[in-house]
């Protein structure tokens, strides 16, 4: 099922999403959502029938778990409108617009399913479901499940679209480098850095004129750099648009001769981060 939605395309439907958060992504999760979700209903509906000790309808009962199914199309409407308005901000006004959009969805959602379930009872019985009925039962019984799957939904879209802006922003503004020495600053062009070693609780931040020496992890420091910027050992990190070549040590080991002179060491178990850089 995963190979399928990854190989889907869903571009007719909604233009681009901000922020690289995949549609395929989003659909494979909401499939198993409410699959799960229905599945477990379904087995409610089955242990009551049986506690009660009354009838159980397989076709009435499966017919009901469309309800969860139906989130899957207007989840992804829902998606598609709030990126074609522009929906997904922190603004009051845009709340606001949001709201009434979910409560527009929420409604059509329980529409579409009465009507569903008013045809489907055209075969499960000898006449049909009365309409109003369905619409009214739904209202009463179904409107907080729609309203709160989807305030749930947008709330954790907006989550993910806001760190995902946030991470796109900080990789697009990689082409300088922040050292701060006490209450001073100072700036290097990222691509000048050769290499970046530990030593204990400090860095020595390697250039092609200075050192700088900041107190910081390679941990959290990497995650700034651009990434031609690779974890090469427990205590390294390399500019790998600076190695000019690697030689072997015979373990798995390798040293890389760097443009500037340098050799730093490249440690076997970090080898596979520069798989297809060295040859």
């Amino acid at each position: 099922m995963r190979s399928f939605f990854n190989t889907a395309s869903f571009s007719s439907l909604s233009p681009p999403l901000p922020n690289q958060v995949k549609e395929e992504k989003i659909l494979y999760w909401l499939t198993i959502t409410v699959s799960l979700l229905a599945v477990l209903e379904f087995g409610q509906d089955y242990i009551k029938s049986v506690l009660n000790n009354s009838d159980f309808s397989l076709m009435q009962s499966l017919s009901y778990k469309l309800f969860w199914f139906v989130f899957i199309p207007f989840t992804l409407l829902l998606l598609h409108l709030q990126n074609k308005f522009n929906l997904n901000t922190g603004k009051r006004k845009t709340l606001l617009k949001k709201s009434f959009l979910i409560i527009c969805i929420t409604l059509s959602h329980l529409l579409v399913f009465s009507l569903l379930l008013y045809i489907i009872s055209f075969t499960i019985n000898g006449e049909p479901w009365p309409l109003t009925l369905l619409l009214t039962q739904k209202l009463s019984t179904r409107l907080y499940l729609g309203l709160s799957f989807y305030i749930i939904f947008s709330f954790i879209y907006y989550h993910f679209s806001q760190k995902a802006i946030k991470s796109k922003d900080q990789k697009s503004n990689l082409n300088t480098f922040r050292i701060k020495n006490g209450s001073k600053s100072t700036f290097v062009e990222t691509q000048k850095i050769n290499f970046i070693v530990s030593d204990g609780p400090y860095l020595e931040v390697n250039t092609l004129e200075n050192k700088h020496v900041i107190l910081d992890s390679l941990k959290n420091i990497i995650e700034s750099l651009p990434e031609n910027f690779k974890r090469i050992h427990k205590s390294t990190i390399v500019n790998t648009n600076q190695i000019e070549m690697s030689k072997s040590r015979g373990n798995g080991d390798h040293d890389l001769v760097l443009k500037c002179g340098k050799t730093v060491r490249l440690s076997r178990n970090y080898a596979q981060s520069l798989k297809g850089i060295l040859h």
